[in-house]
């Protein structure tokens, strides 16, 4: 199947930036498309929270995005080089942001990247963690729970009817609020902690209705040291080599 560059990777279009895809320790990193010239295959995205630089070391670079095509939601993705770096790039209300433009390659084909795979709280892998908000500490599984995590983000999910009220859901957490959040990704088949370290992180979303008995809120990474990114990276990878040994043993 081909699929048109031109309908995928436009301007405003969620992308993830893919260092080593068809490594074992493949690296995403969020972004959003700016702008794109498709006569000189060239598109500006913004730059990743941990940015790539000139002297980021990689093997390949893929551009990737999510669509969705017979009723099913597949990543397409194209190779790509950065050309341009650029540390005042204008927005349309005039704020200087940094961005990265690099010039791809086609065609554009559908693949399979571990950017989209989210860890479940059910399996072999797991992450504890403790909140810090208004100088106070909540952690897990007493005060919230973990639902899932990805490169990105994570969802918590907060148990509403309790005899004693949850002091997290009376914190006054909002979308837009930072919070300091510390993981501790955890192998079950293994003693202890494989690592732990501190990650800014910002309330995306809170839904109220999740159930009858919960709240989940949605919280973007805002800030994340290079190294634990990759520690994360890796981790979620290893996660999803084992659901996907779980998947095949099922069938």
């Amino acid at each position: 199947m081909e699929f048109d560059v031109k309908k995928i990777f436009f301007p405003s279009v969620g992308v993830e930036l893919v260092l080593n895809m068809n490594t074992d320790s493949p690296i995403s990193k969020s972004s959003i498309i700016y702008d794109a010239d498709f006569k000189k295959q060239i598109i500006t995205i913004a730059q990743p929270i941990v940015p790539v630089t000139r002297n980021t070391p990689f093997e390949q670079l893929h551009l990737t995005t999510l669509i969705y095509i017979e009723q099913r939601r597949i990543r397409i993705g194209i190779s790509c080089r950065p050309i341009q770096f650029i540390s005042n790039y204008p927005m349309a209300n005039g704020t200087p942001v940094k961005a990265i433009v690099v010039q791809y390659q086609l065609p554009a084909i559908e693949i399979n990247i571990r950017s989209a795979f989210r860890i479940s709280m059910a399996g072999r892998y797991a992450v504890r963690a403790k909140l810090v908000y208004n100088n106070q500490k909540y952690r897990t599984p007493g005060d919230f729970k973990i639902k899932d995590i990805s490169f990105s983000g994570l969802s918590i999910v907060i148990l509403e009817k309790k005899e004693k009220r949850n002091t997290l859901l009376s914190a006054a957490l909002k979308p837009g609020i930072e919070i300091i959040m510390g993981l501790a990704l955890v192998d079950r088949d293994q003693p202890g902690a494989i690592v732990a370290f501190p990650v800014k992180l910002q309330v995306a979303r809170i839904n109220k209705n999740y159930s009858e008995t919960h709240t989940l809120i949605g919280l973007k990474i805002t800030n994340i040291t290079r190294e634990n990114e990759e520690v994360l990276n890796k981790f979620i990878h290893a996660a999803q080599i084992e659901e996907l040994k779980r998947i095949s043993k099922k069938g």
